[in-house]
C-alpha cells in the first residue's frame, strides 16, 4: 500500500505543478525528479497526471500539449490513441487511401463523416486526446490560411 499511496503524492504533486503553466518550472521539477526516481515511474505518473487534467481542468490539458508535445508522456499518448484511432476507423469499415490517410505530421486526415463516427461514443478524455490526432480537409485548410 506505501507504493500506491507514494505514486498518489507524487500525482498529485505533478498535477499541482502542471497546471502553473510554467514550461521552464515543470522543467526543472522533472529534472529533480530524475535524481531521485526511475524515469519510468515519472513517465507513468506524468501520463496519470496528464490523463487526469483532461478531466479536471482541460485547459492545462491543452496547454501541456501545445507546449510539451515533444514530451515522452505526450508522445506515447498521442501513439497510443492514434493506433487507437486506426483500429476504430478500419473496425468502422472505413479504408486507408480513401476515407483516411496520414500528415507529415503524423495525424490522421479524414473527412468529417468519418471523424463523427470515431467520435460517437467515445468518453471525454479519449475524444479530447483523439482531438489532437484527427484532422479534417477543413481544419487544415483553416492552419494554413
Amino acid at each position: 500500500m506505501k507504493d500506491l499511496e507514494l505514486f498518489h503524492f507524487h500525482l498529485e504533486r505533478a498535477v499541482y505543478i502542471l497546471k502553473f503553466q510554467d514550461k521552464r518550472l515543470i522543467e526543472t521539477w522533472i529534472h529533480q525528479l530524475h535524481i531521485n526516481l526511475d524515469a519510468g515511474y515519472i513517465d507513468s505518473c506524468l501520463t496519470a497526471a496528464i490523463l487526469e487534467l483532461s478531466t479536471t481542468h482541460p485547459e492545462t490539458f491543452h496547454w501541456i500539449f501545445d507546449k510539451l508535445s515533444d514530451w515522452q508522456p505526450c508522445s506515447q499518448l498521442l501513439e497510443s490513441i492514434t493506433r487507437f484511432a486506426l483500429k476504430k476507423l478500419i473496425q468502422k469499415g472505413f479504408m486507408p487511401g480513401q476515407e483516411f490517410s496520414f500528415t507529415a505530421d503524423k495525424k490522421i486526415l479524414l473527412n468529417e463523416n468519418a471523424k463523427a463516427v470515431i467520435l460517437k461514443d467515445t468518453a471525454k478524455t479519449d475524444s479530447l486526446l483523439l482531438e489532437k490526432v484527427l484532422l479534417t480537409p477543413q481544419q487544415m485548410y483553416a492552419l494554413t490560411t
